[in-house]
């Protein structure tokens, strides 16, 4: 039996969801699950509130990464990654709600399998294999605060030969707030147009062009952008590679060859 998972969330403020998904997480999965918490420059009162809370919980392991920095997601993602001493790495959205247990089964089952890289229909939760990182590198913080950086990731790893998988339970394990004010909605009601047109502060943005341009100079593909509502390619077979990848972190790629 595999015990060497970490669940990693990136946040700024929205802190009431954010105790949610942390607290349902501490009620569906295992307490060897190490938790990490990376700041991407919140408030005063969110780091306070989110202290006295995380003393509430017991029997678990969790480190907290507190920065007056707003990271991207890559950048976020690739500290929780550095910071977690596990082979194996879970990440979730701050807005996630987690419902049943089914949902850390479902992870650990696959990666028992020996899958490297498994979603829960998409990046909302998914799984890693640390040792993907030699492979095909870290998320590309070439991208800035927004969309995409993930399904670049999955391009790559479909690149490299990673081992993945995207499931499907048969179960809603999970529910993805999109708002405090939302705590029902699911994670496949929210419309890609509707979050293009909104500026929500922290919360990240889909209305900066950045990120679709970047992808674009990266991948050549028949991807016209996000104005037809249309997911870019997430794969290989869909794409041209146009920029070589760069390593952010060469010191701790090395670490993560098992």
């Amino acid at each position: 039996m595999i015990k060497d998972f970490t669940l990693i969330w990136s946040f700024r403020n929205r802190y009431e969801l954010l105790e949610r998904s942390i607290l349902t997480a501490h009620q569906t999965c295992p307490k060897w699950v190490n938790f990490c918490l990376v700041d991407a420059d919140s408030s005063e009162d969110t780091i306070k509130s989110l202290r006295t809370f995380l003393n509430t919980l017991k029997g678990r392991k969790i480190r907290v990464c507190e920065s007056s920095y707003r990271s991207s997601l890559a950048e976020a993602w690739n500290l929780g990654m550095m910071l977690a001493s596990t082979r194996y790495v879970i990440f979730a959205s701050s807005d996630i709600e987690f419902l049943k247990e089914g949902w850390f089964s479902e992870l650990y089952n696959n990666i028992g399998e020996g899958m490297e890289y498994v979603m829960l229909e998409n990046h909302s939760v998914f799984a890693l294999d640390k040792n993907v990182i030699p492979k095909m590198g870290w998320f590309d913080e070439g991208f800035k605060i927004g969309p995409h950086f993930d399904t670049d990731f999955m391009v790559r790893g479909s690149e490299h030969g990673v081992k993945m998988r995207v499931l499907y339970p048969k179960e809603i394990l999970y529910s993805h707030n999109a708002s405090d004010d939302e705590s029902t909605k699911s994670h496949q009601d929210i419309d890609v147009k509707e979050r293009q047109k909104m500026d929500l502060p922290d919360r990240l943005p889909m209305n900066d062009p950045f990120n679709e341009n970047y992808f674009k100079e990266k991948w050549m593909s028949a991807w016209n952008g996000w104005s037809e509502g249309v997911h870019p390619p997430n794969h290989i077979n869909q794409a041209k590679r146009m920029i070589e990848e760069k390593d952010p972190h060469p010191l701790y790629s090395k670490k993560y060859i098992y």
